[in-house]
């Protein structure tokens, strides 16, 4: 067996109606006031109420204006107040905008600076505040793991902070918290956390049986699930096992990495705006052709696991789960072209700006098969 180091710092419960119990836990941590960090459709549309009553004897300060696609700004207005208020420990409620936004906060308000200081990998070398993290989608796993990016707009690209620090205290996983998530991005979050699966699963350093074991056990979560989940928002089963499956997957993705799929939607969403979910949807049918000449015998397998081929033969088994990704995002009413997302029309300009952040982002690291300009380029194009 190979050697490997696995993480999980984050304490994880799940139950329904374990959002009720968030203040209790943040108790448990010390915090004397928190800073709750969420967005005003959550806040405003009266869906955290089962979990805000619980501060009701808690001294706490709640920000909402947290956009779907954070940014520095947000973070630096933030931090700005939680240092004012004299926050000693930060809630995140959310969907991974919220999520990465707390964590970066989180830097701020402990190590204090400017914040361009800690971007990149293992820049935090001490812990951090008590972060607890309650998310309100099923895609991002940002509740588990230990990064986080928030847009740059000056430089135009999108930030990425890495470090085991950033991984939240506790994560309360509650079902009845991603109720209300429209279709789309019940969808579009689903194949984020089926994208984290399937990238951890051939990264060039996935070789834990940890890993291996979530990413298998959350693709074919995601496979049995999302449609359900997409269609009947009211299923609870269906929404726990997303949940649930989302979280695996971001444990996963947090020790193996992604690759090409992420530093393609990352780029996109940095440039587009474009829903990251989405942009990874499109993406992944052609990350996963572009590394099947040398990651085939792990896609087979995994399409083996998962129940969606049982061919032996391992070209076979891989188209099969391509089939089987493209009929998912059809079947939840994804777009599979970038064109269909709302994505203008490429010029030579947009895709060259487009290839040089994504060769310059850090997921490109763990993708099986390198990456040259001219490779990511092309994928450009297909995907259009």
């Amino acid at each position: 067996m190979n050697p490997f180091v696995f993480h999980v710092p984050t304490k994880i419960a799940f139950a329904e109606g374990a959002g009720s119990s968030t203040c209790e836990i943040v108790k448990e941590l010390a915090g004397n006031k928190a800073l709750i960090i969420t967005d005003k459709p959550l806040l405003e549309g009266g869906y955290l109420t089962s979990v805000l009553e619980g501060f009701e004897d808690m001294p706490h300060v709640i920000f909402s204006d947290v956009p779907s696609d954070s940014d520095v700004d947000c973070v630096n207005t933030i931090a700005e107040l939680a240092r004012t208020e004299e926050c000693d420990c930060i809630v995140a409620i959310g969907g991974g905008s919220v999520m990465d936004t707390a964590k970066v906060v989180n830097i701020c308000l402990t190590l204090g600076g400017e914040i361009l200081e800690y971007q990149g990998l293992n820049n935090i070398a001490e812990q951090l505040l008590p972060l607890v993290a309650v998310p309100t989608t099923a895609g991002t796993g940002s509740e588990v793991s230990m990064v986080a990016m928030v847009k740059d707009h000056t430089e135009g690209k999108k930030l990425l902070f890495g470090s085991r620090y950033l991984a939240p205290s506790v994560a309360i996983l509650d079902p009845l918290l991603t109720v209300s998530l429209p279709p789309k991005l019940t969808a579009a979050t689903g194949l984020d956390a089926l994208t984290h699966a399937i990238e951890s699963y051939v990264a060039v350093i996935s070789n834990s049986v940890f890993t291996d074991s979530l990413c298998t056990d959350s693709a074919r979560m995601v496979f049995e699930n999302l449609r359900t989940a997409t269609k009947n928002g009211a299923d609870i089963e269906a929404r726990s096992q997303m949940l649930v499956a989302s979280t695996m997957a971001g444990v996963a993705f947090t020790n193996s990495g992604v690759g090409v799929v992420h530093a393609l939607a990352h780029s996109m969403g940095a440039k587009f705006g474009t829903h990251h979910g989405i942009a990874n949807s499109i993406f992944l049918p052609h990350g996963i052709l572009f590394n099947m000449d040398i990651a085939a015998e792990r896609y087979a397998r995994l399409a083996r696991m998962v129940g969606v081929s049982k061919s032996t033969k391992d070209l076979t088994a891989t188209k099969d789960l391509l089939d089987a990704i493209e009929q998912l995002c059809i079947d939840c009413g994804l777009p599979r072209r970038l064109r269909d997302a709302g994505v203008p029309e490429l010029n030579n300009s947009d895709i060259e700006e487009l290839v040089v952040l994504a060769v310059s982002d850090p997921a490109i690291m763990f993708n099986p098969k390198d990456c040259s300009e001219k490779d990511i380029q092309e994928l450009y194009e297909r995907a259009y």
